[in-house]
């Protein structure tokens, strides 16, 4: 166990046990489940001493942001990862070698042929390991594009290299899928045999880890029920998490109303649950959807197991209510209806009478939020100004103010706002949006 703070500590120990055998390791995850925040931590320089302690020796973790590349080319990637290179021996002061290294540098640049480039950056490399006492780990964060993109030579000469030396030199690859998934075939078996017994899923957040990361981003909500409530509904997911905490982020302590309601209204969480399924291949989303929509039914043990490695289950459900409320949603499908008001809370549109209307204001998209989960009730002043502004804003949020906002609403989604046949008014009582259109 390291002493220095790791995210998915249980997966980042595991990682480190594997290089120290002498493995190199693949991790997948989705965007946002914070695969990049664990490689950067991995480089950090009391993970890197703590490691190198435990091996006796010096070791680099050195983290390649391969959407640094400036083409996806296997020119690119010798490039990109040479140039990170380059940087981190200036850090450590290793002259001699990073002037070597340079000139190495200069020639992939100006390289007019795969063939000089690829020369370049094996010799890069070797001059590396040879030239420092030190187990070299490369980080290659965001590695699937440039991974599908690498020839079979590239490839094979990774491997090489990582053979030639295998007391100096790993890999740590970061990728949504698995690198087999990515390529689809056996041009890349010998590189992807370096990670046969080594490709991690990324695992969710514990609650502690959640705490921890809304807190490290300043986000932490400003009592204990609403940090509770925003663990819960973050579901350990690191994206979803970040954007349920921007949720609450301006919530009074002694606000009253529902965590779930607010967050599932809040576009940003819409957008992060519209994010994790739009990686989804259809047999997945069908999974998940009938999951969610046929509790009874049950699915395959090979999908559930395939689901959880996602990271979309725990404990044989959906991450996060949140995410299980947008996966009936799309389960249920979202076919618009030609008559009255209807919202995608999902992509964040609006259709009246078949009609997709103009964007809304962030203002206008939660008074309509709430109007339209209440529909053909009534809905007060109080309830409006709590779930739209807060509750902090009881006091300086006046009639005049609701009635201007429920203005603005109404010319956009009435025909005739003199005339409304969806959003009324009740003089004293409050605002109405109807399902049907009132006469």
């Amino acid at each position: 166990m390291m002493k220095t703070y790791l995210p998915f500590s249980k997966l980042a120990d595991k990682v480190l046990e594997d290089l120290s055998y002498g493995l190199s390791v693949a991790i997948t995850g989705l965007s946002n489940s914070g695969k990049s925040d664990l490689m950067r931590a991995l480089s950090n320089t009391g993970v890197q001493a703590e490691f190198a302690e435990r091996l006796a020796k010096p070791v680099a973790l050195i983290y390649v942001d391969c959407n640094r590349a400036v083409a996806i080319t296997a020119q690119a990637f010798y490039e990109v990862v040479l140039r990170t290179i380059l940087e981190w021996l200036d850090k450590v002061d290793a002259n001699d070698l990073a002037v070597t290294l340079r000139t190495r540098y200069q020639s992939i640049t100006e390289a007019e042929t795969a063939f000089t480039a690829s020369l370049s950056f094996n010799l890069a490399l070797s001059e590396l390991c040879e030239g420092l006492d030190t187990l070299v780990v490369l980080l290659f964060d965001e590695f699937d594009e440039i991974y599908g993109a690498l020839d079979e030579r590239a490839l094979l000469n990774l491997r090489a290299l990582h053979d030639g030396f295998s007391e100096r030199l790993r890999y740590v690859a970061a990728t949504v899928r698995k690198l087999s998934e990515i390529r689809g075939g056996a041009v890349e078996s010998e590189f992807a045999e370096l990670f046969t017994r080594s490709t991690y899923p990324m695992p969710l957040l514990t609650p502690a880890e959640s705490e921890h990361l809304i807190g490290e981003m300043q986000l932490t909500p400003r009592s204990p029920r609403l940090i509770a409530a925003c663990v819960e509904l973050g579901g350990g997911h690191p994206g979803v998490l970040v954007a349920v905490a921007e949720a609450f982020a301006n919530l009074q302590s002694d606000w009253k109303g529902d965590p779930l309601l607010l967050a599932s209204q809040r576009p940003q969480v819409s957008a992060e649950c519209l994010k994790i399924w739009g990686q989804l291949t259809a047999e997945e989303q069908a999974g998940l959807a009938s999951l969610v929509l046929e509790e009874d039914a049950g699915l395959p043990q090979p999908l559930m197991r395939h689901l959880e490695g996602l990271g979309l289950l725990r404990e044989g459900k959906p991450f996060s209510l949140l995410f299980a409320q947008f996966v009936g949603r799309r389960g249920r499908g979202k076919d618009i209806e030609t008559e009255g008001v209807h919202m995608d809370p999902d992509a964040g549109d609006v259709w009246v009478d078949g009609i997709r209307i103009p964007v809304l204001t962030d203002l206008e998209y939660r008074l309509l939020g709430l109007l339209y989960e209440r529909r053909d009730k009534l809905t007060d002043k109080y309830r409006i100004v709590t779930a739209v502004w807060g509750e902090g804003y009881l006091g300086e949020v006046d009639d005049a103010r609701v009635e201007k906002l429920v203005s603005r609403l109404r010319s956009k989604i009435e025909a005739d706002p003199s005339q409304p046949r969806y959003l009324t008014t009740q003089r004293g009582r409050g605002y109405k949006l109807l399902s049907r259109p009132g006469a």
